[in-house]
């Protein structure tokens, strides 16, 4: 049976109304309190609201408060020391808080502001496009993006069979023409309007610097391991870097995939749904587990 646990963290899109309803008051205690006092929104009637959702300022700290709380259930169900944390793009906030590298509330205010900026970013499009090797996406991403004077690029390396791109519409439409033209059998368009991951998001990353500069890092208390680089830092400035990087730059989650695979480890997705799961046996992985499924607990009091 392998020893060593990670745990990972979802991103945006794992998000659905009433994701916090599970967990009661008095697990919560004073927690909901200092949400409801630190937000100018109440997150919990808000993440109820399959409209309200739909904003990324309300999505990005409603999954975070979600996967910060089943980690800290797991803690409190099962004697389990995780070696290694990591998260899906917005998912790595919920990492660093999860190590005590960043204050939960401080957290919650980041993500939020996080969400207004891309909201505000310019318009583009995403497309998933499956079965269709990395070169191939890349070489017609960039093909796209010399022709039109635009951008496009990978935005979330996700598994051999799945590459998500981001940019601006016309580049987007235009590479997802050269993919099918070539062989792509499979291009799905994302229901998104904000481009991210990508170079679009430079104005955003700039104004993110400030609001990153202005929150209190601490080193990890466990082995965090970023999207940009697939690597751990080691000092807060890193940290911060990464996390602005992580704004233009592609999720490297096959890479993250293959650093876990050379532990053998216990895999568990902490957070709202199961999209990393499927994510994790896409890239081979195997012990996946979810704390969404209900014999989460039981099945981690066995196996452990």
């Amino acid at each position: 049976m392998p020893r060593h646990i990670t745990i990972a963290f979802p991103g945006q899109g794992s998000q659905y109304p009433g994701m916090l309803d599970h967990f009661s008051d008095n697990f919560l205690g004073e927690i909901k309190e200092n949400v409801l006092n630190a937000l100018s929104f109440n997150l919990f009637e808000a993440s109820k609201n399959e409209e309200e959702l739909k904003k990324s300022s309300i999505t990005q700290p409603a999954i975070l408060l979600t996967s910060y709380l089943e980690f800290k259930l797991i803690l409190e169900s099962i004697p389990i020391r995780p070696n290694l944390l990591c998260g899906h793009s917005l998912g790595e906030y919920s990492a660093l808080v999860a190590s005590g590298s960043i204050d939960l509330i401080d957290g919650l205010k980041l993500v939020h502001e996080r969400g207004k900026l891309m909201e505000r970013s310019n318009e583009g499009s995403m497309y998933a496009i499956l079965n269709t090797p990395l070169d191939l996406v890349t070489n017609y991403c960039s093909i796209a993006a010399s022709e039109l004077g635009l951008i496009v690029s990978p935005a979330n390396i996700n598994s051999p069979k799945q590459i998500v791109i981001s940019g601006d519409i016309g580049a987007v439409e235009l590479t997802v023409k050269y993919l099918k033209d070539n062989g792509a059998k499979k291009c799905i368009k994302l229901n998104v309007n904000t481009p991210s991951h990508c170079e679009l998001m430079i104005k955003a990353a700039e104004h993110f610097e400030d609001v990153i500069n202005n929150t209190t890092f601490k080193m990890p208390t466990y082995e965090v391991i970023h999207n940009v680089d697939v690597n751990i830092a080691t000092d807060t400035s890193q940290i911060k870097n990464k996390l602005i990087k992580q704004l233009t730059k592609p999720v490297q989650w096959v890479k993250t995939m293959e650093h876990i695979k050379k532990y053998n480890s216990i895999f568990i997705e902490c957070g709202p749904k199961n999209v990393l799961s499927g994510l994790a046996k896409a890239n081979s992985i195997d012990n996946i587990y979810s704390s969404s499924s209900k014999d989460f607990i039981n099945e981690m009091q066995k196996l452990l």
